[in-house]
């Protein structure tokens, strides 16, 4: 029995084996970062009417609404007291973000390197309540492992900016 598992595994090897010409080259993806000078950034968190899904991320739960994230843009503000037809509220427009927690009547976002609070006790009218300078790494590349680019570390890169986002190259 050994001897016939022995031979199918070396048969199902033998199949792995190929000419090196026939592998197709595996596809470079690469990154660059996007960049706001810092004075935007702050400026930029704000509640806007609902806007549509187009790259979601993290969902959150807390009570009778969901909060979707919008890759790199801000989160979507869902009323969900009917799970069939949930209804959109508002988008917190917060560029750099990819994550977020709700506790209480407080929504905590991160924008760029920046953790922003928000008022949530009326997800309608949700207003930020505060922000933490540099409170949070700088956005990591979206490949684990990929350096940032000489030309963007931030000895490089023009005074007074963040990065908000990735871009493909």
């Amino acid at each position: 029995m050994r001897q016939l598992y022995l031979f199918c595994l070396s048969l199902a090897l033998a199949g792995c084996i190929g000419n090196a010409d026939s592998i197709s080259p595996v596809m470079s993806v690469s990154y660059v970062p996007r960049l706001m000078a810092r004075e935007q950034l702050e400026s930029a968190a704000v509640g806007l009417p609902p806007q549509a899904l187009h790259h979601p991320g993290k969902i959150f739960i807390s009570n009778r609404y969901l909060f979707v994230n919008e890759q790199y843009q801000g989160i979507h503000i869902f009323d969900n007291a009917d799970p069939a037809h949930p209804k959109a509220v508002q988008f917190l427009r917060i560029p750099g973000n990819v994550d977020l927690a709700v506790r209480g009547s407080l929504l905590y976002a991160d924008s760029g390197p920046d953790l922003v609070t928000f008022d949530i006790s009326d997800p309608a009218q949700a207003r930020v309540a505060g922000r933490t300078r540099n409170a949070l790494p700088e956005l990591s590349p979206p490949i684990l492992g990929m350096p940032l680019p000489t030309a963007y570390q931030p000895a490089n890169r023009p005074a007074n900016t963040v990065i908000v986002g990735w871009d493909k190259r």
